[in-house]
């Protein structure tokens, strides 16, 4: 393979630095000037290495964005529980308060019953709340994703 002849003229310290990585044993100037150039201007493989990473950072952005989103979703719906239940729930009176304890003990397991459930499942309550309000659909077109 014929190589171009090319003269260049190098400052002091560029040459300094040359004939320095040029002292170890099989390499020459040439070489080196020849790999340099190579990789300073080759923008095809780190435009490649940009473009992975990229697209990597934006996956990572849409799963935290819906991250995010479920987190809300969470703590309003949590917020808002708490709310109706301070402020609609009457006291009870105490010949009712037995009855009412062993009806809440059944309701609870059955609502970690229901949690669990969801947790080993596909089926995510969050999933279903934002749709029923509306909101997958609009976070879904604004990230230019396909709406089921």
């Amino acid at each position: 393979m014929k190589k171009a002849r090319l003269q260049v003229r190098l400052g002091e310290k560029a040459e300094t630095l040359l004939s320095r990585a040029a002292e170890r044993p099989g390499v020459t100037k040439a070489s080196i000037v020849e790999a340099a150039i190579v990789e300073l201007l080759n923008p095809k493989e780190d435009s490649q290495e940009y473009a992975a990473l990229i697209k990597r950072l934006d996956k990572l952005t849409r799963a935290m964005e819906r991250l995010a989103d479920d987190a809300s979703a969470q703590t309003e719906t949590l917020a808002l529980y708490i709310l109706y239940y301070l402020c609609i729930t009457p006291p009870l009176p105490e010949q009712n308060r037995a009855a009412a304890e062993a009806l809440g003990q059944k309701r609870f397991e059955r609502f970690i019953s229901q949690v669990g459930d969801r947790l080993m499942g596909q089926e995510r309550f969050t999933d279903t709340l934002l749709e029923h309000i509306g909101l997958t659909t609009a976070t879904s077109e604004q990230r230019g994703e396909a709406v089921q």
